[in-house]
């Protein structure tokens, strides 16, 4: 029996030294693909501005360390004809970006080029309000929504002025009637559509060109300002640039209404921001200041969106609200005393 003991002891201990390892290296078998990129979309920064919140989410931006940021436009109050006062506004947000590590591409706001005043600004400064770009072979168009040289067909200025008028003359004479609410909302739905997107004739032709030149990248992106898809009548131009876009996997990114939205139209993403910065609407869904970060690898992107509160330093540790907790009952499982 103590031959038999001493013999498995024997045998235990070779095994154990066989299968025994030394600590080592171990190599990470990371998948570097130079084709990948990821990049982030940012909402509105005015609109009303909620002072501080834009310059605290590009500090957090730098920590995505994204190739570069998007932005979908109304990046100051503007509404002025005053230059010395939009000149102004402008170099507050310069000051702002600087803070930022990495290139920032936007598209214009009607906030930004209210007038021709702060359009000829914006040219001065940034150049063209509409342009492209291409980075690793992916193809990114940058249309202005809010071209204020845009021709407004008189006719139907015309129209809704006469309809106006009218409404008035109605609300005198009859006060409040279903029959003068259909005509309200038929007229506020008129004006919405002629107030909203603008996009020139040059624009469409200018696109056209850019998408007949890179027919073979690999995904295109179109950043705007206002959502065009969402107008009952979108304008013309981008009726015609959507068609030319049916052909290729594209994805949709705008701003304006200061609400995170999604759409899918033609199988593809349609993304409305809500804001980075701008005032939020109260009491409904989608009102958060946030961004999206996308990722390029593989056939299609992946898009995640992120909560810019969500999102904190390293010292800044998020603190649970502990005054809904029963802490008696919390004490009695974890000792095991709780009543069954």
């Amino acid at each position: 029996m103590k031959f038999k003991s001493l013999f498995l002891l024997v045998f235990l201990a070779i095994n154990i030294s066989v299968f025994a390892y030394e600590p080592g290296q171990i190599k990470i078998g990371a998948v570097d693909n130079p084709n990948d990129f990821q990049f982030v979309v940012m909402g509105d920064r005015h609109g009303g501005e909620q002072k501080g919140v834009f310059d605290d989410i590009v500090v957090k931006v730098n920590t995505l360390c994204p190739a570069f940021v998007l932005n979908v436009g109304d990046n100051i109050a503007g509404y002025s004809t005053d230059a010395n006062a939009i000149q102004k506004m402008w170099d507050i947000y310069d000051e702002s970006l600087k803070k930022l590590n990495v290139p920032y591409l936007k598209v214009a706001g009607n906030h930004d080029i209210t007038n021709e005043i702060e359009a000829k600004i914006y040219e001065q400064r940034f150049g063209s309000a509409y342009y492209f770009s291409i980075y690793k072979n992916v193809l990114f168009l940058f249309v202005n929504t809010d071209d204020p040289t845009a021709e407004i067909d008189p006719k139907v200025q015309q129209e809704l002025n006469k309809e106006k008028q009218a409404l008035k003359e109605m609300a005198k004479t009859q006060g409040v009637t279903p029959q003068g609410l259909i005509k309200l909302q038929q007229y506020e739905e008129k004006h919405r559509n002629l107030d909203g997107a603008k996009i020139t004739d040059a624009q469409f032709e200018f696109f056209k060109k850019v998408l007949a030149d890179n027919n073979n990248v690999r995904w295109t992106f179109v950043i705007m300002h206002k959502p065009v898809w969402k107008q009952t009548s979108p304008p013309a131009n981008w009726v015609k640039l959507e068609e030319l876009l049916k052909t290729r996997p594209y994805t949709v990114f705008a701003g304006h209404e200061h609400v995170n939205s999604y759409a899918s139209r033609n199988n593809r993403d349609y993304i409305v921001m809500s804001t980075c910065g701008g005032v939020m609407p109260k009491g409904l869904n989608g009102v958060y200041h946030h961004l999206l970060l996308v990722n390029v690898n593989g056939s299609q992107p992946t898009i995640s969106n992120l909560m810019a509160d969500g999102i904190v330093a390293k010292n800044k540790i998020p603190v649970n609200d502990i005054n809904n907790l029963d802490v008696k009952k919390l004490v009695e499982e974890y000792t095991g005393t709780a009543k069954k």
